[in-house]
């Protein structure tokens, strides 16, 4: 028998393929040492020499089966892990497909509803008894212009979620805020807001991409404008831009409307959360993703004193062509008031 559990001993110390392999040599060496005790010499029943004996001849009799029990358990335990992982990963893919979508369909609505619009208008103008030629082209030439915007907004969002290479030019803070509030002009109109925007002394210069930056300034107004035409009294739009000594512009959408309650401030920018009731709770989620991915912050705050939300933005400055925008800078308020928050954020 010892002489069997050296040669099967030998064999696998020999092979060594696996772990397996190396617990069988610890039950030949238990074999080995049971044989010894129960045989040479016989020892007295219920001595020290018996007991180790049957502790021996237990140890190899179930060290394989709890090595085995042990590690088949830890086999299912990684490819439980592997099939949740999986789980999740399917369900992220899921959600960033109807983030996508969402977020696709959300940020064309606007020019598709210009389209719309345009083309209703300048159908109208030409089914006149004497057709207005001149308003009619005119409404087409915009019907063309809000087709190729809409197509670089889906060209931008596709940028955000691909994550491409910046494309990024210096911009006007005052021209972007011009060329949003023209875009909304006819909802302004239409819901009788009054728009404080008044350019800055010198030009703000930055650095980013114009069509994301717009549509950011576009979904914070609409926003605003939503939030006005459900409340009756004073409806004020304000837009402005300021400059502050540590390299940073600040850009705020303030309003008078319904404003933003406590329990939803920290949601309203995560995906597919909305207080509208027809909303689809992208805006403000892409809204953060660009300002972010243009090394800025974007919140929310009550629009103290008055009534409504103001959202503001931070991005860093880009080069003046008046030789920077410090020479209107001012020095950003001091403490730690969330108007202003540290670069560090």
């Amino acid at each position: 028998m010892v002489l069997s559990n050296i040669i099967a001993l030998t064999l696998l110390w020999s092979r060594r393929r696996s772990v397996l392999d190396l617990w069988l040599m610890v039950v030949m060496c238990a074999y080995i040492t049971e044989v010894g005790l129960i045989t040479f010499p016989t020892p007295i029943r219920y001595s020290v020499g018996w007991y180790a004996g049957r502790a021996c001849a237990l140890l190899s009799a179930s060290l394989v089966l709890l090595v085995l029990l042990y590690e088949i358990t830890m086999v299912y335990a990684h490819l439980l892990r592997a099939v949740l992982a999986h789980r999740h990963e399917r369900e992220a893919r899921m959600l960033t497909g109807d983030a996508i979508t969402a977020a696709i369909a959300h940020e064309i609505r606007q020019p598709l509803f210009a389209i719309i619009s345009n083309a209703s208008a300048g159908l109208a103008l030409l089914k006149r008894s004497i057709p207005d030629l001149d308003e009619a082209a005119e409404a087409f030439t915009e019907i063309a212009a809000d087709g190729q915007r809409a197509e670089a907004v889906i060209g931008s969002i596709r940028t955000i979620f691909k994550k491409e290479a910046r494309s990024w030019v210096s911009l006007d803070v005052d021209d972007l805020i011009r060329e949003a509030l023209a875009l909304v002009s006819a909802d302004l109109e239409k819901h009788g807001i009054v728009v404080q925007a008044e350019p800055n002394e010198q030009p703000l210069q930055i650095r980013g991409d114009q069509i994301q930056l717009q549509q950011v300034l576009v979904n914070l107004i609409t926003n605003a404008i939503d939030s006005m035409a459900v409340k009756d009294g004073p409806r004020i739009l304000s837009v402005k831009s300021e400059a502050y000594d540590d390299g940073r512009v600040i850009v705020s959408v303030a309003d008078t409307g319904v404003g933003i309650s406590a329990q939803d401030i920290n949601r309203i920018f995560d995906p597919l959360f909305t207080t509208k009731s027809k909303g689809m709770g992208m805006g403000l989620s892409i809204c953060r993703s660009i300002i972010e991915a243009h090394d800025g912050r974007l919140w929310g705050s009550p629009n103290n004193p008055a009534s409504g939300a103001v959202f503001r933005f931070f991005l860093p400055a880009g080069v003046s062509s008046e030789n920077g925008a410090n020479k209107s800078a001012r020095s950003p308020p001091h403490g730690t008031s969330p108007d202003l928050p540290a670069i560090a954020d």
